[in-house]
């Protein structure tokens, strides 16, 4: 099977894995990347594949969602010289650079599309046009997280949805030699240090570990966070127990998973960001690290039973729960093992094999799309009922991606009724003749 993908963050080797993982399980791939991308670990030449790649040059450079093609017509010949028999888009359906490949792509050619976003945000024009073009056009969508497969099937997405999970290159991340009977515990936190990361609550865990056992934390990343995490601990009286790191490379990360008895996630929802995925969670099961952090966005998806979850912001429960974690062999070995079982299913051999089969589905066109219900409020219970809430954000409304609104308050709150009430009232007004089956299968 021949398929072209679509990816920002094709510079990166890591970030190419689960091309590899499709390559060696039989699909023919041809990756397009940008010709320049600024994010740590993108290539400035790019190494050796076992797959074609294709660099075109793009503006906005780093821009996620907003990043364009230079020349549009460059897709266009893409598709020609290539003659996949699939494309896979993999941005969010609302992004700029999908709404050019989705001009390019020629009537009738398979479309499928990933999804990270968990929060059901309002985006002005137009970015909320773009998107529901998508939404007709493509035939399957693979979100990352069940909350971000709600929020497309919540907008207007009818149809095939399959959650695959970001995997794990399984020849470098594998169980370490932690032990509970290790003379000092190793907490870990992995990530931009940003305060919606959790790094002040991070400090706080390491001096209630300390009071029941020794402990370090490790902290690997740069950013503003980095300055108060150190006054912190210095404050606290534990600043020879955290060791700060920037960026490493992937070997060297690898090993300090292993080294990690326990790895934080204590991510704080704000007015529109909520964790998406959390690609540590499963590198870190994948080490034999226990995973330990707030019941916030996919987190709890991603980190299963075998995880310590408090609620957001209960640092101390949190806190008391590691080193109470740390005070129990069984309960220790008992959460190491599920964690790395359930990495197992993680692998990015593993996901390259259900997205082989997404593939298959597409190309003989099993790809049923359901009868959605006109109203937005209903199209939003089925979505909950099928996949669950999607993420909660710190507004308690669904926020707005326009800056101005974004923060919330009086004026964005009575703007978002108001617009609910109107697109309510909008599905209402039916064409004769028409129904609203709330859900029914078409094929």
């Amino acid at each position: 099977m021949n398929i072209v993908r679509v990816y920002h963050a094709g510079r990166s080797q890591a970030h190419r894995a689960r091309e590899q993982a499709l390559a060696t399980a039989g699909i023919d791939i041809t990756l397009v990347v940008p010709s320049q991308w600024p994010e740590g670990g993108a290539e400035p030449t790019l190494s050796h594949e076992d797959f074609t790649i294709v660099e075109l040059p793009v503006r906005r450079l780093g821009d996620v969602n907003r990043h364009i093609y230079v020349d549009s017509g460059s897709l266009s010949r893409v598709l020609h010289d290539v003659a996949p028999d699939i494309l896979d888009i993999h941005e969010e359906p609302f992004s700029v650079a999908a709404r050019q490949w989705l001009a390019a792509t020629p009537r009738g050619l398979p479309l499928v599309m990933y999804t990270a976003q968990n929060v059901d945000k309002r985006y002005p024009p137009p970015f909320a046009q773009y998107e529901r073009a998508a939404y007709r056009r493509v035939d399957a969508l693979y979100p990352c997280s069940a909350q971000a497969a709600s929020v497309a099937r919540g907008k207007g997405f009818s149809g095939l949805t399959d959650v695959l999970p970001l995997g794990y290159d399984d020849t470098l991340f594998s169980p370490g030699d932690q032990s509970f009977d290790d003379d000092e515990i190793v907490l870990g936190l992995f990530g931009r240090l940003v305060s919606e990361k959790g790094v002040a609550d991070a400090v706080e865990i390491l001096a209630r570990m300390n009071r029941v056992r020794p402990a370090r934390l490790v902290v690997v990343g740069r950013g503003p966070e980095e300055v108060a995490a150190r006054a912190r601990a210095e404050a606290l009286g534990f600043s020879d127990r955290l060791e700060l790191l920037s960026w490493q490379p992937a070997s060297e990360l690898a090993d300090i998973y292993r080294r990690t008895h326990v790895v934080l996630v204590p991510s704080r929802p704000t007015a529109t960001w909520v964790e998406q995925f959390g690609r540590v969670i499963v590198e870190a099961q994948a080490s034999g690290a226990v995973v330990a952090g707030y019941a916030s966005g996919a987190i709890p998806e991603v980190a299963g039973d075998s995880a310590i979850l408090a609620d957001v912001g209960a640092v101390t429960e949190l806190g008391d729960r590691i080193a109470a974690l740390m005070t129990d062999a069984a309960d220790f070995g008992r959460r190491r093992t599920q964690g790395i079982e359930l990495s197992g299913t993680r692998t990015w051999a593993e996901v390259a094999a259900r997205q082989v089969d997404l593939y298959r589905r597409v190309a003989v066109g099993d790809v049923p799309r359901l009868e959605l219900p006109r109203s937005p409020r209903r199209r939003r219970e089925l979505a909950c009922s099928e996949f669950g809430p999607t993420a909660a954000t710190t507004g308690g409304v669904r926020p707005f991606a326009l800056p101005l609104l974004r923060r919330g308050g009086p004026l964005s709150n009575a703007l978002a009724a108001a617009l609910d009430r109107g697109a309510e009232l909008a599905s209402q007004v039916r064409k004769p003749g028409s129904g609203d089956q709330g859900g029914k299968t078409s094929r």
